[in-house]
């Protein structure tokens, strides 16, 4: 059986749902039972939880052959202490990993995560990757993937109300955007061969690396707004937007950091694009399927 936490994350629900596919035994942990149930209805034994319950995750890791770890990404807009709400998660991830002697573990990192501190909440999983190498017996295989399309669905309503994409990223600097789609997909053939032993690291670069010029004009094509640009908005810009978000100032600081992280390539990938580290869906194809489908809902109800 495999244990998947944080199964209703965008990551998550793609191993649960390609481990299902292959007709494994899944078990599915979230905090809401009734958001579980499309994964009941294929199969999967449920275990609703708390990610920081240490007894709760104790008795949903019993008899499992491999686990997926994640520490939940999404930001409580109103914290303001976001590290040690990930430590809280981790604390009960550890000793129910040690409890019921699990093997095998993915865990869900991040490009950055070898560097221990100035790249915001990236730090949390630097911290993450330490604290399962230092499992005794574990055999864990930490992915560390790339800038998430995903998080480029926010230029819609840039672009609905400033008629630009914007952020605070360089305009010029390149990243490795990936899917999560791939990303699960690639947790989930992890775990199907579970081929790693001892500590391992493998980066996820995604198709292609972008910088954010490029990105609005694939976007703009798709939109059919081809002079689309991109500008890079100042600190202040950017703390005010997210402050009228209702975002506490200590989460805006932590989103400013990975951001200048980013920018100064403090956050970077270790090694050179390969076949081996680079996956299959394209940003061309996220804007037409995922990104275009938002612009047009968001235009229409407008």
């Amino acid at each position: 059986m495999y244990v998947i936490t944080g199964a209703t994350s965008r990551t998550g629900s793609v191993v649960a749902n390609y481990l299902i596919e292959k007709g494994q035994q899944v078990r599915v942990i979230g905090r809401n039972a009734e958001r579980l149930t499309t994964f009941a209805d294929k199969g999967a034994d449920i275990f609703a939880a708390d990610p920081a319950d240490p007894a709760a995750l104790i008795k949903a890791f019993c008899g499992a052959k491999a686990v997926y770890v994640m520490l939940q990404p999404n930001y409580i807009a109103t914290s303001t202490d976001f590290r040690a709400f990930q430590d809280r998660i981790m604390d009960a991830i550890m000793p129910a990993l040690e409890k019921a002697k699990i093997k095998y573990v993915v865990s869900l990192s991040s490009w950055g995560a070898d560097k221990p501190e100035g790249t915001g909440p990236v730090a949390g999983l630097h911290q993450l990757e330490q604290r399962l190498n230092r499992i005794a017996g574990l055999n864990v295989l930490h992915l560390r993937p790339g800038y998430f399309m995903e998080n480029t669905l926010s230029q819609v309503d840039n672009i609905l109300t400033r008629n630009t994409a914007a952020g605070p990223f360089s305009p010029n600097v390149s990243f490795p955007f990936i899917s999560t789609h791939d990303v699960g997909s690639a947790a989930g053939e992890a775990l199907i061969k579970l081929d790693f032993l001892g500590k391992q690291v493998r980066e996820l670069h995604g198709s292609q690396n972008l910088t954010m010029l490029e990105v609005a004009a694939i976007i703009g094509k798709a939109i059919q707004h081809p002079a689309l640009t991109y500008i890079q908005d100042s600190q202040e810009q950017t703390r005010r937007d997210l402050l009228n978000l209702n975002f506490s100032e200590h989460i805006i600081q932590l989103i400013l950091e990975v951001a200048d992280a980013m920018n100064a390539s403090h956050i970077q990938m270790l090694e050179p694009r390969s076949a081996d580290n680079s996956t299959p869906t394209s940003y061309e194809r996220f804007v037409y399927e995922t990104l275009l489908p938002l612009y047009k809902q968001r235009t229409t109800n407008s």
